[in-house]
């Protein structure tokens, strides 16, 4: 697992790309508007907590980071899914190198650059973000660590591990792999029997705590969430296979996929090599668990991102083998070239300005980053014409989050949760006390039309207002129901019963 050639060289090209694709990004990520998901994760970082009830708390740590330092916009956000991102595509060098040699570590950086998914995830801060970057580094130490047959590394490679459940809990399939890695190589035998792979699993338990501590005083309601939560909605749907292929093909694209779906299974039939056996360690178990659970789960198109890397290495390795056959490296340009064009398509994909007529039906229905500001100034006139003082609910977390960001002053807005359905993360702040008695102005998504559906049992009165409809010039991304809603001095809102501490003012 040494590498062969050009390391100079090579690190120096490396880090040219790498600071490269992180500038351009950072420059793009003041382009667009946030997505919910990135506005969410940035209200948790407004209350900065050990961890949050449907994910663990790197992300919003890293968000508030920067925008402490630099004040908050959509730019400084987004830094923190650019800190992610370097981290990860340096690592994803560096194992690379120690695996297949300097060339094949170019070439995987390369792929990884222009897939979308890789390429996006240094724009969208999502708990994706840490996880990836956590898991390339711990990859990269294990195998430093084996080669070297120096325990130390495992320190950092425990730390590692932690820091990627920090982001996501998929990080912890990180520590079966590490020993499976260690078990399966002589040299990795020799360092099981001494403490240090012992002490690096004390380093990620450690690491991990503060997620520990949070949950131990709520009843474990993220476990429970992300556990039987998500075991309660298993169906055998055989139709999810398609969506699932699909989904993968359309963010990594589809060579560059069936590529990273194929490189790992043939790593495995050269288990007995240790670079071959380790990319194939960090990539197959995942690919499996998602192709077993596409029948009868939707499998999300971030889910596999941890198992690229490696993937993506044994791929570049594979393909330089070869390199000698034309239609190997026919193959190997097509699949580069046609992720990088999927990738501008997926940057472009916002602007509609820049793209033709024909693909706003397209990609209305899967905007999500427009009209927020157009929705925020109306909200706001209507707060406005009731006193200025009036609660903003958005009905689920996306408005309710947008909302909080775009809104004039960045109030703190409420979710669903006040008419008992589920508001994620939002019901941890819920005070039933500061709600009664106050007037409320309702948003509800078209997208998401079944939310709040209480709201006609709780308002009194409750006044429909002029909707806002979003457009994607002709093509419609959806429409907004707005309502003024007069919440009752004696209104029924239960706190969650997951909380265990008064809700922050």
């Amino acid at each position: 697992m040494t590498p062969s050639l050009g390391k100079n060289e090579s690190a120096r090209t490396a880090l040219l790309l790498i600071a490269g694709s992180i500038l351009l990004h950072v420059v793009y990520a003041g382009l667009l508007g946030l997505s919910p998901q990135e506005a969410y994760y940035w209200s948790w970082s407004r209350r900065l907590a050990l961890s949050y009830f449907d994910h663990p708390p790197l992300a919003a740590w890293t968000i508030r980071l920067f925008t402490d330092l630099l004040g908050t916009t959509e730019r400084t956000v987004r830094l923190a899914a650019a800190l992610h991102g370097a981290l990860f595509l340096t690592f994803l060098y560096l194992t690379g190198r120690r695996l297949f040699g300097a060339r094949a570590a170019l070439l995987a950086l390369g792929f990884a650059l222009v897939a979308p998914l890789t390429s996006l995830g240094q724009v969208i801060i999502t708990p994706d973000g840490p996880l990836l970057s956590g898991w390339a580094a711990a990859t990269y130490f294990t195998v430093r660590a084996i080669d070297e047959e120096r325990g130390r590394w495992l320190l950092l490679a425990g730390l590692a591990a932690g820091w990627s459940a920090l982001g996501k809990y998929t990080g912890f399939l990180l520590l079966p792999q590490i020993f499976l890695a260690l078990l399966l190589d002589a040299r990795g035998r020799r360092l099981l029997a001494t403490p240090w792979p012992w002490l690096g699993l004390l380093v990620a338990v450690v690491t991990f705590s503060p997620v520990l501590a949070w949950n131990a005083e709520r009843r474990w309601v993220s476990f429970v969430f992300q556990s039987e939560g998500r075991a309660a909605t298993f169906a055998f749907r055989p139709v999810l296979v398609g969506r699932f292929v699909a989904l993968q093909a359309l963010l990594v694209s589809p060579l560059l996929w069936l590529a990273v779906m194929a490189s790992p299974f043939l790593a495995a039939r050269r288990w007995r090599e240790p670079s071959w056996r380790v990319a194939a360690l960090f990539s197959l178990p995942l690919i499996l668990l998602m192709i077993a659970v596409s029948p009868f789960h939707w499998v999300k198109g971030n889910w596999g991102a941890p198992a690229y890397p490696t993937a993506l290495t044994a791929f570049a390795a594979l393909a330089l083998e070869a390199w000698d056959r034309a239609w190997v490296r026919a193959f190997t340009w097509a699949t580069g070239g046609l992720a990088a064009l999927a990738s501008v398509l997926f940057h472009l994909a916002p602007f509609p300005s820049l793209l033709p007529a024909f693909t706003d039906r397209l990609l209305a229905r899967d905007e999500n980053t427009a009209g927020w500001r157009r929705l925020a100034a109306r909200v706001e006139a209507e707060r406005r014409a009731l006193g200025g003082d009036a609660v903003v609910v958005g009905c689920t977390y996306k408005p309710a989050a947008e909302l909080q960001f775009y809104l004039p002053g960045r109030p703190f807005t409420q979710s669903s949760g006040i008419f008992g359905q589920n508001g994620l993360e939002f019901d941890e702040w819920l005070d039933p006390a500061a709600l009664r008695g106050r007037d409320a102005i309702l948003v509800v998504d078209g997208r998401e039309a079944d939310a709040c559906q209480a709201r006609q049992a709780l308002c009194r009165p409750l006044v429909p207002l002029a909707p806002e409809r979003v457009l994607r010039r002709a093509a419609t991304v959806t429409t907004f129901s707005l309502w003024r809603c007069g919440i009752p001095a004696d209104a029924a809102i239960p706190p969650p019963r997951w909380r265990a501490t008064p809700p922050p003012r």
